[in-house]
């Protein structure tokens, strides 16, 4: 046999054929190393690209401003990570970058270690990993856009990863580990609540998993769950609306005000939000396996059930509260926390009704590969080649050659700068992250009148349409809320900057405004 090392990747796939030692080369280990170089790719991109922010990604930059029990209607552990992280290595866009990547590689890790845990046929456990490049919501919504959920599916992977642990060999450790993940989970997203029930739903339902439930041991499993929410739910209690009404209301919003057409909303919207997550990975495994995956659908084995009821469960929690609560929308970041296991869910099944063909395995691999090198020229493209289509994306918008022109002009630093939404707060922050940005969209990152101190204050808004635009309401109301309804407003300006890797003529427009409040 050729070494590892030497040959093509074909040559390794066939390596992998002539040994039936589950521990050769045809356990793929070279995974891990595949995805570290991914994520250090996705990274050094990303860094490199821009130092302009998408949505989700400003919101880190705002609220990375100070330490709070609570900030809004999402948990907070994601924010004190990054807040955390900020503090040691500065604000920057490398900062976020790097962090978001390990989580990232964690999860994919981590994924590889459980399904290794539970398979035979080790060889499924790289093909169930690889699997998550066939999900858009994977492979491209949480490596661009989503920051809490991402946390969140690395903490439902070692919850599970945890579980599986105790019911094979039970510890002390383990079980603190069950609590610990329990706990941390619930401060990634809410919605963790609904994989601790799925979970301990399939627990109940192993015969083994059913005697760790009464071990006494759980109670340590409680009382570190309960020890890392509680600072938390303390401050959640006392702010019951923000996080309550937030979120019910999102997930309510596209109801008709009937409660039998609400509810068939939601059914309709769940069943939609499902297949568009789970479609593309299901027929990836249908053209590769074929009859092989069909009559794998009707093998069971231990652990293909144990995630299978935590799927089905899941399933029958929601529609439960979509009857009772009248959910009307749920997003697909909402339902990848549980549906991105329904790739693990096809490799136990496959790994139940007995050894896989080589050459299937071989034909599945090139399609995540291929993903894996196309992906990080996608995204830089998807920036960079924006001039030919006039269609500019936020990383393309000049925050950072507007600041520097601004302040150049006016020849002094702000004290404070005021916007409207995080968005622009965050990309303004990290572009001067020694400076205070307020944004009147979120109240808690306001400053009071003695805060502001008698610098200037620098009130910034953006037109995208390329027309000049006048100050919003909103900052005209924090003005005279912090200086009184008497003053004079500031004379309001506008310049029109290129964007990053723009084409002439186009431009993005700004409105600013300097306050001096000595002035007053």
């Amino acid at each position: 046999m050729k070494p590892l090392g030497n040959g093509s990747f074909a040559d390794v796939l066939e390596d992998g054929a002539s040994t039936g030692s589950l521990n050769a080369p045809s356990d793929f280990r070279w995974v891990s190393w595949a995805l570290a170089a991914y994520f250090l790719a996705q990274t050094i991109i990303r860094i490199a690209i821009s130092d302009s922010l998408r949505i989700d990604e400003a919101q880190q930059f705002v609220v990375s401003q100070w330490l709070a029990w609570g900030y809004d209607a999402q948990p907070p552990l994601y924010n004190w990570l990054q807040y955390g992280v900020f503090e040691i290595f500065g604000t920057s866009v490398a900062s976020f970058v790097i962090v978001k990547n390990l989580m990232l590689f964690g999860v994919y890790i981590t994924y590889h270690k459980l399904l290794r845990l539970l398979v035979v046929d080790k060889r499924l456990a790289a093909i169930g990993v690889l699997s998550l490049f066939t999900m858009p919501q994977m492979f491209w919504q949480a490596q661009r856009d989503l920051t809490h959920t991402v946390l969140t599916l690395l903490a439902v992977v070692l919850f599970i990863y945890f579980v599986v642990s105790t019911i094979r060999r039970p510890s002390i450790f383990s079980y603190a580990m069950i609590g610990l993940w329990a706990g941390l989970g619930m401060l990634t997203k809410y919605n963790f609540a609904l994989v601790i029930l799925s979970v301990l739903v399939a627990t109940f339902c192993h015969p083994e998993g059913r005697k760790r439930l009464f071990d006494l041991r759980l109670l340590l499993t409680l009382s570190l769950a309960v020890l890392v929410v509680l600072p938390h739910a303390v401050w959640m209690i006392s702010n019951l609306d923000l996080v309550l009404t937030s979120t019910v209301n999102t997930m309510a919003e596209q109801g008709a005000g009937g409660k039998l057409s609400d509810i068939a909303h939601g059914i309709s919207d769940l069943i939609k939000t499902t297949v568009e997550i789970i479609v593309p990975t299901s027929v990836v495994f249908l053209l590769v396996f074929r009859q092989s995956f069909l009559r794998s659908l009707r093998a069971r084995s231990e652990w293909s059930d144990f995630i299978g009821r935590i799927l089905t469960s899941t399933a029958v929690i929601l529609l439960v509260l979509i009857f009772i609560v009248t959910l009307t929308e749920l997003r697909d970041r909402w339902l990848l926390p549980f549906l991105f296991l329904v790739p693990a869910y096809f490799c136990l099944k496959l790994d139940a009704a007995g050894r896989q063909s080589q050459t299937d395995i071989k034909k599945f691999l090139y399609i995540p590969i291929v993903m894996m090198v196309a992906l990080p020229i996608v995204v830089a493209g998807d920036i960079l080649l924006a001039r030919f289509f006039h269609s500019y994306q936020h990383l393309n918008t000049p925050y950072g050659t507007f600041l520097d022109k601004v302040i150049a002009a006016e020849g002094k630093q702000p004290s404070a700068i005021v916007t409207t939404t995080w968005h622009k707060a965050g990309n303004i922050r990290v572009n001067m992250p020694d400076t205070s940005v307020v944004s009147t969209a979120y109240p808690a990152s306001d400053l009071s009148r003695q805060a502001l101190g008698k610098g200037p204050v620098l009130l910034v808004w953006n037109e995208r349409n390329g027309s000049q635009s006048s100050m919003p309401d909103e900052l005209k109301q924090w003005l005279e809320a912090k200086f009184g309804k008497a003053i004079k407003l500031p004379s309001q300006q506008d310049i029109a900057v290129p964007y990053y890797y723009g084409k002439e003529p186009d431009r993005y427009h700004f409105g600013y405004s300097w306050y001096y409040p000595a002035a007053e």
